[in-house]
């Protein structure tokens, strides 16, 4: 630490700000603790020059904890007990969680926390993944510590709050921009083990590779390319993990890769031979995939391109400060910025109508989700007597009948709503339930 001019460090503050007893007959030998003869212990060796900025990441998942860490610069060498003492900080988080999160925040902060909080992000949607029929945006919070040890009033930002914006995310929100793999796609940890992207937490350091001419600039490495590959490897560490579905991805060499059609991966482009990143959707079997074999940058055939329909939980990863890293041996790209942007639901179909002559209820869509439905029809309006519960119905219209058939209805008032899934998998809102009579 650095002492200027009129600045005064006093032993009574120091005792309280180190939790010691003021007034008392305190020395800083005591203070520091099992001093060894000859220690030079001086009050600024306790000091600090100013309180830094909160470090931790800006996206924040559902259901999980995060830590935030105060940082700060010119601190001596005893400056350790104080930042280590609760009592010198006051930490807040705003809006703060409540069982309401609409109306409040999804995160908290425990009591007691010194330089390092650890926030928890609340459920943000009452719904499994699995049956997740609404969806939340990333929601900002301004997290906020201020340090008052009442040693260090001279400091740069003492006792002055100290703001990080933290975004709570939905932990399954279609994320719009899903350049994403499967959740159980095998990733390289620096250290060379092997994990499933599922299991990664951000933090972890992965081993990626500086490639020659490709730049840090995100948004331009679909436009990069080179004749001749040269790599170096260099780790890389994850600053963003969000989690999503898809109904549908694809799959390169038998599961060799999995990836929905956005996510890029470092090919030998049999276009013009030269070696860019292209999309899922757009490498073919003339193409060749990059991958290191035994520390060896390889070329490796691809046999088989193919197009998985089905629901698939997928998760989307953000390096740095390199942008690359290896999916199951292979050089792949990250998601691309250290942004999040959430896809809604889409709008639920209009409400539907009923043909008494041909018995056929029939509705259309508002906007551009796909063609597959669930379709309702009960005997009451709150839809707690069920005729006709049917998911996942692929076309606008569905034929009744009172006899015996696929779908059979009785006679009288009956009640039909439908709602829609979108190009992840996921649900729109019923639409406005239609009453009919049924003759």
């Amino acid at each position: 630490m650095a002492i200027s001019a009129g600045e005064t460090l006093g032993l009574n503050g120091l005792a309280g700000a180190t939790g010691n007893t003021q007034g008392s007959n305190v020395s800083l030998g005591d203070i520091k603790g099992s001093p060894s003869a000859g220690d030079n212990i001086s009050l600024s060796s306790f000091g600090i020059d100013a309180v830094g900025t909160l470090s931790g990441f800006t996206y924040a998942v559902e259901a999980t904890d995060e830590t935030y860490t105060l940082g700060f610069t010119g601190a001596g060498a005893n400056f350790t007990p104080i930042k280590q003492r609760h009592q010198n900080f006051t930490w807040s988080v705003s809006p703060t969680f409540n069982s309401d999160g609409n109306t409040a925040g999804f995160l908290s902060i425990a009591s007691n926390q010194d330089f390092t909080g650890v926030i928890t992000v609340g459920t943000m949607n009452p719904q499994a993944g699995s049956s997740q029929a609404s969806l939340l945006g990333a929601h900002s919070h301004t997290l906020s510590v201020a340090f008052d040890d009442g040693f260090n009033q001279h400091a740069t930002n003492f006792n002055t709050a100290i703001n990080k914006t933290v975004h709570s995310v939905d932990s399954y929100d279609g994320n719009s921009t899903s350049l994403c793999l499967t959740i159980d796609s095998e990733v390289t940890l620096s250290d060379g083990t092997i994990i499933e992207v599922g299991d990664l937490e951000e933090g972890d350091v992965l081993r990626g590779f500086a490639i020659n001419t490709l730049g840090e600039d995100e948004s331009q490495f679909l436009g990069w390319s080179v004749d001749t590959l040269s790599t170096t490897a260099q780790d890389v560490t994850i600053t963003s993990l969000i989690y999503s579905f898809s109904n549908r991805h694809y799959d390169i060499n038998g599961g060799e890769v999995t990836a929905t059609g956005e996510h890029p991966m470092l090919v030998k482009d049999a276009s013009d031979g030269k070696y860019r990143f292209l999309e899922m959707f757009n490498i073919s079997t003339d193409d060749k995939l990059i991958r290191e074999i035994d520390g060896v940058i390889t070329e490796v055939d691809i046999t088989s391109v193919d197009v998985i329909t089905k629901t698939s939980e997928i998760v989307s990863i953000d390096v740095e400060t390199n942008d690359t890293y290896l999916v199951n041996g292979y050089i792949t790209h990250n998601k691309g910025g250290n942004s999040h942007s959430d896809e809604t639901a889409g709008t639920a179909p209009d409400t539907p109508t009923w043909t008494n002559g041909t018995k056929t209820l029939a509705w259309s869509r508002n906007d551009s989700s796909t063609n597959v439905y669930d379709v309702q029809v009960a005997t009451d309006s709150g839809f707690s007597s069920l005729e006709i519960n049917q998911t996942q119905w692929s076309e606008a219209t569905m034929v009744m009948t009172t006899d015996s058939g696929t779908f059979d209805i009785g006679t009288g008032t009956r009640y039909a709503r439908v709602r829609q899934y979108n190009s992840n998998g996921l649900l729109s809102d019923y639409s406005t339930t239609l009453t009919f009579t049924v003759s």
